[in-house]
């Protein structure tokens, strides 16, 4: 540590107290333009895991987000985890709580591959592709979806026989991913999803009076931009899941799961059902031991855009070979579906007396 004599200190008070009235009466510099960029909006920042998340790299996501608004001089709050759709059905009451003007929400998913390469029959290389990709929803106090924005990540680690610690991996693609998201959402320009649907027709006709009572628009597994390559798989399982149990169901176009609160009304309507599945669901696998886990969350959302109940389910499968990965995502998915169904739907309308409720 460097130490100031005590002679010096008092030549460097009196150079300091003889400066201030000059600076006083000077004209401030005008400030840099990066700057001008800070906003005094306020944010509350949902965290990236959700209640009963056993994502080990969840909460460094969340930190990475905080951090990069930080630096482009962004006020933001982060809330207690609390489940994403929930909060977006709850947002006029955080935003009063909370005295914020928005909320910000992420969601995200990652893969880690291996690949091996023998350079002598003693010497292996392995190299461990790692891909992240990351979305921030911007959510109005109304509950409406103000902006959207994507990012992705990559790392590769590298190494004779070993690479060492695989996570710290999955952590630097997302944080390269939640430096991107952040900045393409609040930096210059908004990033918007363009292939959202904003203009749904208005309903014109009594919704009760046409919907079966077991009739439901289901949303399709995966986020527009981050979704899985085997979400349309796991969808198609869950869609003959319910019809085999009486349901009248139709799966929906892709769409930000976050825009049913705002639009379930019109959604209702255009589609002639009683309500909306919402399902998100996290697949981890383990490239070392083949083992794969899901954790899914069914959500019931109501016409008028009230979360009617909430079910959770997960599932785990081991496997002492390592074999086709996607598959076996795809099998874990599936298997966690029935108690999950069970809780959204303790009565299947095949055991449902006729006229009752859903």
């Amino acid at each position: 540590m460097f130490r100031i004599a005590p002679q010096l200190s008092v030549v460097v008070a009196l150079v300091i107290s003889l400066s201030i009235p000059g600076y006083a009466l000077a004209r401030p510099a005008p400030l840099p333009s990066s700057a001008l960029k800070t906003t005094t909006t306020r944010f509350l920042l949902v965290p990236y895991q959700e209640p009963g998340s056993t994502d080990p790299h969840a909460a460094a996501v969340t930190a990475d987000i905080a951090t990069d608004l930080a630096a482009l001089g962004i006020k933001a709050v982060v809330s207690t985890p609390m489940n994403h759709l929930r909060a977006v059905a709850d947002a006029g009451r955080l935003c009063s709580k909370h005295h914020i003007q928005e909320l910000l929400i992420p969601d995200g998913r990652y893969e880690q591959t291996m690949k091996r390469f023998s350079v002598t029959f003693f010497l292996t290389i392995l190299r461990y592709p790692t891909h992240a990709a990351l979305r921030l929803d911007e959510i109005q106090c109304s509950g409406r979806v103000r902006a959207s924005a994507v990012a992705t990540g990559d790392d590769a680690p590298s190494g004779v026989d070993s690479v060492g610690n695989l996570g710290a991996a999955v952590d630097t693609a997302f944080r390269i991913a939640a430096k991107r998201v952040v900045r393409k959402i609040i930096g210059a320009g908004i990033s918007t999803t363009s292939s959202q649907q904003t203009s749904l027709p208005s309903p014109t006709t009594n919704i009760a009076s046409t919907a079966g009572p077991h009739s439901y628009l289901v949303l399709p597994f995966g986020q527009p931009g981050i979704a899985d390559p085997r979400a349309t798989d796991i969808s198609n399982a869950f869609i003959k899941r319910l019809k085999r149990l009486g349901f009248t169901v139709r799966l929906a176009p892709r769409t930000d799961d976050l825009r049913v609160i705002a639009g379930a009304v019109r959604l209702c309507a255009s589609d002639a059902v009683n309500g909306i599945i919402v399902p998100t669901i996290r697949v981890e696998q383990s490239e070392v031991t083949g083992s794969s886990y899901a954790s899914l969350r069914l959500s019931l959302v109501g016409c008028r855009g009230t979360i009617r109940r909430q079910a959770e389910a997960h599932a785990r499968i081991g496997s002492a070979l390592i074999v086709n990965f996607g598959a076996k995502a795809v099998a874990v998915a599936e298997q966690s579906m029935k108690p999950a169904i069970a809780q959204l739907f303790p009565n299947s309308p095949s055991t449902t007396p006729t006229g009752g409720t859903p």
